[in-house]
This record gives C-alpha cells, sequence and structure tokens, in this order.
C-alpha cells in the first residue's frame, strides 16, 4: 500500500509522476509508458489526416473552417493563420478543479505541437448530457458519469464514451496527534454518516487502528457535500455498495440526503472547513498526490486490506479491473471501481470520461470541419496520456485508443492510432499511419 504521506525529505524533491514511478517500481508493478515524449506525433497524425481524406487546398494555413449555423453560438478566436478549436460541455458535478485540468492539457498540446490550439468549455448541469451533444458549444461532453441507456437513446446520434483520467476521493480528518493513516472500515463510515458512531474511540475505529490512541479526542463532526458533485457520487456509491440499508434508504447519486453533519457547497469549502474544526471528518477528490496541511484516511477494500488515496492504489483498483466488460465493451454504464478485489485497492476511485458522437460529420452537418474533427479527436487522445500523475491502466489507454480508432467523418475513418503497448509494432511510432 502506498502511504499518503510517505518518502519523507527525498519526496518533497521529487515531482509527482517520479514518485508515482518509484512507488509502482517498489510494488512490483510495471507501468505502460506514458504518451506525447515525440511533440510533433499529435500534429503529425492531424496533418496526415486531413491532407489525405479532404485535400491540400482545405487546410492552407490551418484555418477553422467551421460554419456556425442559425441559432448556434460558437465562439472564434483569432490566432492568426492557426486558428483551430475544440468545444465542450463539462458536467458541474466535476467542479473547477477538473475543467482547469481540461484546459491544462489543450494548453500543453498547443504548446508542444506548435499550433494554435484553443478550447472553449461551457458548465452544464447534471451529468453532463443536458443539454446534449450538439447544444451550442459541445463537440464533447466531459462527464463523472456515462451515459445511461435512456440518455443515449435521447441523444439524436450515436455516440461514444471515452475514458480519460483516474482520480480519488480521500477521507479527510482532523485529530489532535494522529497523522495520515488512520485506518477506516466501510462500517466505520456507515456509522459515522449514520449517526451512530460519534466517538473516534469507538471500537468500529479502535480495532482497526491498534497501534493508535484515540481516546479523549474531540467528538466526530461529519462534513457533506450539499451541491452537486462527483464526490458525492463516489462517497455515497460506495456507502451503498457496502449497505444494502444505505442504499434502500438514501442511495446514491451527485446529490443525497445525508442523514447526519454539516453541509458546505464544494470541495474547496469542504478542505478548508476540515482544517478549521477538531473532530471533523469529510471527503473530497484529489487530483494526483492529497494536498498538505491534513490528514488522509486509508479505507478497507473488498479484499481486506487498508488502501490509501494515492495514485498508486487507486491505479491497482483500476487495473485489476481491466478486464471487465466494461473496459471490453465501451459499455461504461453502472461500472464501479468500489469493488476491485486486489488487494490495495483504493474503492474511492473514480473515472472520468469524454463522450462524442460517433460521426462527427453526419452528427453536425457540416458545422464542424474536417480538421477540427481531426483535432477534436487528437486533443481526446492527449487527454487519456496527460494525466497529471498516474497513467491510465492499458487496458484502458487501448479501450480509448479503439474507440478513437473508431471514429468517422461521412462514413470515413478519421485517424488510426496506436497505444503504448503496439509501440514500436508494424505500423511505426504511436499515432502514426
Amino acid at each position: 500500500m502506498a502511504d499518503a504521506s510517505s518518502g519523507g525529505a527525498n519526496a518533497l524533491e521529487e515531482d509527482p509522476e517520479t514518485t508515482f514511478a518509484r512507488q509502482a517500481a517498489a510494488a512490483g508493478i510495471v507501468l505502460p509508458r506514458k504518451s506525447r515524449r515525440d511533440p510533433w506525433t499529435a500534429v503529425a497524425i492531424v496533418i496526415a489526416v486531413v491532407l489525405i481524406a479532404a485535400g491540400v487546398g482545405e487546410v492552407t494555413g490551418w484555418v477553422n473552417l467551421r460554419v456556425s449555423p442559425a441559432g448556434w453560438s460558437y465562439t472564434s478566436e483569432s490566432c492568426g493563420s492557426s486558428d483551430v478549436h475544440a468545444a465542450g460541455t463539462v458536467a458541474a458535478a466535476l467542479g473547477p478543479a477538473y475543467a482547469a485540468w481540461l484546459e491544462s492539457v489543450a494548453q500543453s498540446m498547443a504548446s508542444t505541437v506548435g499550433r494554435c490550439f484553443s478550447l472553449n468549455l461551457n458548465p452544464t448541469s447534471g451529468d453532463g448530457y443536458a443539454p446534449p451533444l450538439g447544444a451550442p458549444g459541445s463537440e464533447f461532453a466531459a462527464t463523472y458519469a456515462p451515459p445511461t441507456s435512456a440518455e443515449s437513446q435521447a441523444l439524436p446520434f450515436p455516440a461514444v464514451t471515452v475514458p480519460v483520467s483516474l482520480n480519488a476521493v480521500a477521507v479527510a480528518y482532523n485529530l489532535p496527534g494522529v497523522p495520515s493513516g488512520l485506518n477506516l472500515t466501510p462500517q466505520a463510515l456507515l456509522g459515522i454518516y449514520t449517526g451512530s458512531i460519534t466517538s473516534w474511540s469507538s471500537p468500529a475505529i479502535a480495532d482497526a487502528n491498534p497501534t493508535i490512541a484515540l481516546s479523549g479526542l474531540p467528538a466526530i463532526e461529519p462534513y457533506y457535500e450539499s451541491a452537486v458533485t462527483s464526490s458525492n457520487e463516489v462517497f455515497s456509491s460506495f456507502l451503498s455498495s457496502s449497505s444494502p440499508q444505505w442504499a434502500a434508504t438514501v442511495g446514491s447519486g451527485a446529490t443525497v440526503h445525508w442523514p447526519v453533519g454539516t453541509a458546505v457547497t464544494s470541495d474547496a469549502t469542504m478542505l478548508t472547513s476540515v482544517e478549521a474544526v477538531s473532530g471533523a471528518i469529510g471527503y473530497v477528490e484529489v487530483y494526483g498526490a492529497p494536498p498538505s496541511g491534513l490528514t488522509w484516511a486509508n479505507v478497507e477494500d473488498a479484499a481486506g486490506t487498508f488502501a490509501s488515496p494515492t495514485d498508486l492504489d487507486t491505479w491497482i483498483a483500476a487495473d485489476s479491473l481491466g478486464s471487465s466488460a466494461a473496459v471490453a465493451t465501451g459499455n461504461w454504464s453502472g461500472f464501479s471501481l468500489a469493488g476491485a478485489a486486489a488487494s490495495n485497492s483504493y474503492p474511492l476511485a473514480a473515472l472520468a470520461y469524454v463522450s462524442i458522437y460517433s460521426d462527427l460529420g453526419v452528427a453536425y452537418g457540416g458545422a464542424l470541419s474536417l480538421t477540427n474533427a481531426s483535432w477534436l479527436l487528437g486533443y481526446v487522445y492527449w487527454l487519456t496520456a496527460e494525466v497529471s500523475v498516474a497513467p491510465l491502466p492499458s487496458a484502458y489507454e487501448t479501450a480509448a485508443v479503439n474507440a478513437l480508432n473508431n471514429e468517422t467523418f461521412d462514413g470515413g475513418k478519421i485517424m488510426q492510432l496506436e497505444n503504448e503497448q503496439t509501440e514500436g509494432s508494424e505500423g511505426g511510432e504511436t499515432g502514426e499511419f
């Protein structure tokens, strides 16, 4: 298990990717190589595809050829002769931090390929499919939840969903003298959030922490998020999977009626509230290593071990389900990492997704040029490889690459990508034909 506070002074000198790679090597895990080492790969993909499929004249000067139909509100930003955009909606439940990550990847891509590529993001309510794909400013939908069958049927055209990032929802607490690494079972968390456990010295907590002195601590003060957030979705889903009674009475979702606790409005206010109150406990989605200043719990997984909200234990959870039907078929509806059976699988792990239409020419009826469609796919590909610290397990990257390779424009294939597992085999470097 990767300790949330491990590494000591040496860890402070490492960048997060190096720390993750070191922890993985120590655990005997062989990671896939991260993509995007060749700075011209992505632009080579777009140039090759557009020149072959659309002709040289269409892309002279890399002009944005998108025509906005009446009533649509695509924005246009000038970058000289290199004006290429992708427009998307972001589920409000993902929060500002996720939108900032999407934007940072777009900037990284633009900088790396030496061309002007920009992103127009619009927040949307619910899970990210309202308004649906194809509405103003929505060439892709970034969401914490893949579409349900009903949502898929409601879309005007077939769409595909691609996993692009892997994150953890960490359980934070504020206990004087107790460092990170307090072990909490699902039963302890259920007791805290139903109000049946109010003391840190309760046997449900003490029995899992025989070496930690828990007597004389402030009373437990649970906090929950009242807004629609992906943190709520992950945490409440974990409690539902752990208790039929919770599932029947409280349920799961991006917002639920919490039986006890103090409401906060966001991950940011959750952090400040827990930090300010002795005895407090809460949950917050983290991107990369948990932020300093708070202590973080280890949570019991399905194997009976206590896993931490680190990138490594989150990665182990996802990797252990790499052969699941969801990964094989691309139907992610109902997929959950909470039941990962491998030891040290952090159970409060979750994927985030991007959905796009299967045929970008048919879906937009000429409002999206082949040039922009190619860049859009290139951007989604970058998202799968530019995770802040930990790469997606290879099975998930393969699923994403296969989905992107099946994307069409008026019936014709747009790209032929290779993932890291096939790099160097027949067909050339990643992303080449």
